[in-house]
């Protein structure tokens, strides 16, 4: 397998990513909604401390996968695609990129403006050149509470076309990103 995307498939650098990432989304959503309706205490706390050190490194995954993509750039679009599909395929994809990166830099400020550094599960926190501020901890609290929705809606509009694409169209999208393509 090839480690660079060519014009047809993903190759197994961006695959990883990908998955990694999604894995990592879900696990943050996951704790995100478990640990809301918590009490406060030891509970909540240890929650938050795994779900802040996710993120650490789903924001690293993200920024290489950003990076990733402007040095391999991803296949085109399947021959055949209409081109509103191409254009909200596009769209949907960008807004995945800015929503997850506007909810873990959200979630960074708020550990941030509480006067901590990112965790990384125990083994060192990444300290933040951001002061301690509870004005502007909540504002950041409420941008993280909110982003989690428009983050999860594309993550289904997403999932939701590569099973129509794979499952109605029968083209090759799906498969490009998991077992490649016949």
């Amino acid at each position: 397998m090839r480690l660079k995307n060519s014009s047809e498939q993903f190759g197994i650098i961006a695959k990883y990513l990908h998955w990694l990432i999604a894995a990592g989304i879900f696990t943050l959503l996951f704790l995100g909604i478990e640990q809301s309706d918590m009490e406060r205490g030891d509970a909540k706390n240890y929650i938050r401390f795994i779900h802040g050190s996710v993120a650490t490194v789903v924001l690293m995954l993200m920024t290489a996968r950003l990076f990733w993509r402007f040095v391999s750039p991803p296949p085109g679009h399947p021959d055949g695609i209409p081109n509103w599909q191409r254009t909200s395929s596009t769209l949907v994809h960008w807004g995945l990129y800015i929503c997850v990166f506007v909810q873990l830099s959200a979630g960074a400020m708020v550990i941030g403006t509480a006067g901590k550094g990112l965790p990384m599960f125990g083994f060192f926190s990444i300290p933040l050149p951001v002061e301690e501020n509870h004005d502007n901890h909540e504002w950041w609290e409420g941008i993280h509470e909110f982003m989690w929705r428009p983050l999860a809606a594309l993550i289904v509009l997403h999932v939701l076309a590569a099973l129509y694409n794979h499952f109605i169209v029968k083209n090759n999208v799906l498969r490009r990103m998991t077992i490649g393509t016949k």
